[in-house]
């Protein structure tokens, strides 16, 4: 019976045609399992460049992160463009700051029309759930003050204490989206530590001989990370946040600042230096240009690159 069919089809071009086509078919249909088998990576998107490199850290290659904030740029001078709002719709889940550092989510939320990336899903990550918020505002708030903060400073990510409790939350979103790979998230997540403790060390004894000692910044960026370290807040050359200080205001901060004999004042680097440079002539302390979060100077690309820079900085001028 074999024999006679392939005699069939070498009689009939057409039968041999429909064969091919049959035999194409099987191997299409054996071969999109195979592909179907290939989970797809998550879509991850990260408000902010310390929660990308966080996040990054956490999920590993089982996750495609987009960041909305680019580095070295100041998230309050953020413009909503058209491929952030592709991101946002595409995500699977959304890490966003939680205390207003990036407020300008929730409008590309809105644009995107994703459901999931409303705050309350559980597919939204609020990262700073869970720590001790410093510099929260009571009373009355309104944009005369400037870009302030009224649920508390923002950049908690600064102090490496809550490194701990931030990757912690960005793990419980991970999973919460992606449950089949909870124990890669969470292994990951450990070795992270492990490396952020051994750097820890590091710089808390850099800053050791330093405890007690007062820093003015330009913008108030720095309560965690001077608690971190022993440090002391000594003044903020912005007297309200992203607005020129007053000549007033300038002058009350030079006298204390003398009075006081800080030497180091702790400039953003996107920030520009001509108001700090000249504070820092008239009292003689030294302008330490640093970057605010990861990535903002070459070579700060991920967390633990960054606050080495800032503690080196620091200790240098110190120094």
């Amino acid at each position: 019976m074999l024999e006679l069919g392939l005699r069939r089809l070498a009689r009939h071009p057409a039968l041999r045609l429909s064969a091919a086509l049959g035999a194409l078919t099987v191997a299409v249909i054996v071969a999109v399992p195979a592909l179907h088998g290939a989970e797809p990576k998550l879509r991850v998107v990260a408000t902010l460049p310390d929660l990308f490199v966080l996040t990054r850290a956490v999920a590993g290659d089982l996750a495609t992160i987009d960041l909305i904030a680019r580095f070295g740029q100041n998230p309050h001078d953020m413009e909503v463009r058209p491929s952030q709002i592709l991101m946002v719709r595409r995500a699977d889940l959304l890490i966003r700051n939680g205390l207003e550092e990036d407020a300008w989510i929730d409008v590309m939320v809105h644009r995107a029309a994703n459901p999931r990336m409303l705050r309350g899903s559980p597919n939204v990550v609020e990262a700073f759930q869970g720590i001790e918020v410093l510099k929260a505002m009571t009373g009355r708030v309104d944009r005369s003050m400037g870009d302030v903060h009224p649920l508390g400073s923002p950049h908690y990510t600064l102090d490496p204490d809550n490194v701990v409790i931030v990757t912690a939350n960005i793990a419980t979103g991970l999973t919460r989206v992606a449950p089949e790979q909870a124990r890669v998230f969470d292994a990951n997540r450990q070795a992270f530590l492990e490396k952020v403790a051994d750097a820890d060390r590091r710089w808390k004894s850099a800053l050791a001989p330093f405890r007690g000692a007062g820093i003015v910044s330009y913008h108030d960026s720095w309560p965690y990370f001077y608690r971190a370290f022993g440090l002391v807040e000594a003044g903020v050359i912005e007297d309200r946040p992203g607005i020129p200080p007053s000549p007033q205001h300038l002058a009350n901060l030079i006298r204390q600042m003398r009075e006081q004999k800080v030497r180091v004042i702790l400039h953003e680097s996107w920030y520009p230096t001509d108001v700090t440079s000249r504070v820092a002539k008239e009292t003689g302390a030294k302008m330490v240009v640093v970057p605010q979060s990861p990535g903002a100077l070459k070579g700060t690309e991920d967390y633990i690159a960054h606050v080495d820079h800032v503690v080196g900085a620091l200790a240098a001028a110190f120094k």
